[in-house]
């Protein structure tokens, strides 16, 4: 019974990371409303969107990626528009006019490198009258992932999770198998964190490990601290029980999750350059 208790409180609060992760962050789309004369009208907004320059080439004026926008309901009469720039700086607005069908609007905007930013506000228009937001949306541009790198990536980061939140509920129930759940947490953990993580990285934005001690990125930082403290946990479960580290560990990793993904990560240095990270 406690068994069947200890899995099934893990599967809820996975789940609740899983939409936590899902809703949050500065790469997930960015849900919003118009207020306007006729009604509000619902859409998402993209936060990341691929690129068509290649890594190591300084022409992405040549460049275009399309982004799409579906309004809900459709709006009649409508049109949209987007005023963006690059992120960071001072760059002027530039205004894009959509192409628009049954409520799907289509915009082709100048690619950015990979980790490039743009700053952009979009404009409903309807009869007229046109109705924006109150602040930017910043989206960053990447390099396509391969996605037999990227979907175990991501499957294997919440496995970990979901043992991990197992071993330290197993812990406090002081059910007897969880040290070896808490190797499969480390193990599942290294692989998606440390190992196909990099590689995502290195897919996305040309760099392997962009966290510390070599830079800012927080993803990458958070990864390897919570890495370090189960593979502590479990080291010093070897011989001696001490089920305290595992809960500890466990909610080290409930609160490393906690920072929404790809926080403080990659970001394109137009003045230099170069890909810096610790942005937006």
């Amino acid at each position: 019974m406690k068994s069947f208790a200890a899995w099934s409180l893990a599967v809820l609060i996975t789940l609740t990371a899983v939409y936590y992760q899902r809703m949050t962050g500065p790469t997930n789309p960015k849900r919003v409303s118009f207020d306007t004369e006729q009604g509000d009208y619902k859409a998402k907004f993209e936060r990341s969107l691929d690129t068509s320059v290649p890594f190591e080439n300084d022409s992405y004026v040549k460049h275009s990626s399309n982004l799409e926008v579906r309004i809900t309901p459709a709006p009649e009469n409508a049109n949209m528009n987007i005023d963006w720039r690059r992120y960071p700086g001072n760059d002027s607005l530039v205004r894009v006019v959509a192409t628009s069908s049954s409520g799907l609007f289509s915009f082709s905007l100048p690619s950015q490198p990979p980790a490039g930013k743009i700053a952009y506000n979009p404009v409903l228009v309807i009869d007229g009258n046109e109705y924006g937001l109150d602040e930017e949306i910043i989206l960053r541009y990447k390099a396509p992932v391969p996605a037999l790198t990227l979907v175990p990536h991501i499957l294997l980061m919440f496995v970990a999770m979901f043992f991990s939140n197992y071993v330290g509920i197993a812990a406090l129930l002081k059910i007897r198998n969880a040290s070896f759940f808490a190797m499969l947490t480390m193990i599942t953990l290294f692989a998606g964190g440390l190992v196909l993580g990099p590689l995502v990285q290195k897919a996305a934005f040309g760099e392997y490990w962009t966290g510390w001690p070599f830079g800012g990125d927080l993803t990458d930082t958070k990864t390897l601290f919570a890495f370090l403290i189960w593979l502590a946990a479990w080291y010093f479960n070897r011989k001696k029980g001490r089920r305290y580290l595992y809960v500890l560990a466990s909610v080290v990793m409930m609160l490393v999750y906690t920072i929404p993904h790809s926080t403080a990560g990659s970001e394109f240095d137009y003045e230099r350059g170069i890909v810096v990270t610790g942005g937006d």
